[in-house]
């Protein structure tokens, strides 16, 4: 988080100096998507921070050399998602996981089902499986 707002020079630093490690080849770093929604979230929270702006910070810290994500292949269209269509950080990651998986979301948000075309969603009803 540190590295992306720089807001405090002495844990700023520290984080600028691991990630600098990682580009060298001294370290591997491993950001779990976990880690990527909680600084989503701590970024639109704390530092009104807008999909436009967050977008291209975390797309551009797991293309960093010796940085990586376990789920990058589809985490990345989620980033993508998040940004162009405007939508909330997790929704975006659940249609990306789903398209990539080949899974059907199951919600009862009309609007997520109206913003990801790209998937097959359905809207979740009560009675739907009496």
């Amino acid at each position: 988080m540190r590295y992306l707002t720089g807001d405090d020079p002495a844990q700023s630093a520290a984080a600028t100096e691991l990630f600098r490690a990682a580009d060298t080849g001294k370290v591997n770093l491993v950001i779990p998507t976990t880690v990527l929604q909680e600084a989503v979230y701590a970024l639109e929270t704390f530092y009104a921070g807008i999909p436009e702006t967050i977008a291209p910070k975390l797309a551009s810290l797991l293309s960093l050399n010796g940085v990586s994500c376990p789920d990058a292949r589809w985490v990345l269209d989620g980033i993508h998602w998040y940004r162009t269509k405007n939508a909330d950080f997790g929704d975006a990651l659940l249609c990306a996981y789903a398209r990539h998986h080949h899974c059907e979301v199951s919600t009862f948000d009309q609007g997520l089902i109206k913003k990801f075309s790209e998937i097959t969603a359905t809207e979740l009803t009560k009675t739907r499986f009496k």
